[in-house]
């Protein structure tokens, strides 16, 4: 799965993990912290394919 569709899928799950437990609850800051991974490893991606001037 490329790290586009990953995105997509850990934020479905962790909006129906806030809407089901609440924003505090352990499971959706598990979620929340699994997302900001990938959003970060994506981050790093284009970082090294954007040329430097």
């Amino acid at each position: 799965m490329d790290l586009k569709c990953r995105i997509e899928v850990e934020r479905r799950l962790l909006h129906e993990l806030a809407e089901n437990y609440g924003i505090n609850d352990p499971r959706t800051l598990i979620k929340s912290q699994e997302l900001d991974s990938v959003l970060n490893q994506y981050n790093e991606l284009i970082k090294k394919q954007k040329p430097t001037a």
